[in-house]
């Protein structure tokens, strides 16, 4: 693995073809079983990223959810849109 990737990984085999690799951290990050073949896994580093990118994208939605609520609020449909043709 280490030759492939450049990484030190280190894989551990069971019995009945499962294998399960895990990164220079001791994350499992890929696994291998007979029924459904590779299965990739998020390391605790990329589920950190992912959980701080989702918070800012919230955040950044929910502060431009309210700002359209505010201007929108008693005004009568003010983009010319005609509904009713």
């Amino acid at each position: 693995m280490c030759l492939l990737f450049g990484e030190p990984y280190e894989a551990r085999f069971q019995s009945g073809g499962a294998a399960h690799v895990y990164d220079g951290n001791g994350d499992e990050v890929l696994t291998y079983t007979a029924g459904v073949g590779w299965h990739e896994k998020e390391s605790k580093a990329e589920t950190e990223v992912h959980g701080a990118l989702k918070a800012a994208y919230y955040e950044v939605y929910h502060a431009a959810r309210q700002e359209m609520n505010a201007g929108v609020s008693g005004m009568e449909n003010q983009s010319g849109f005609d509904a009713r043709a």
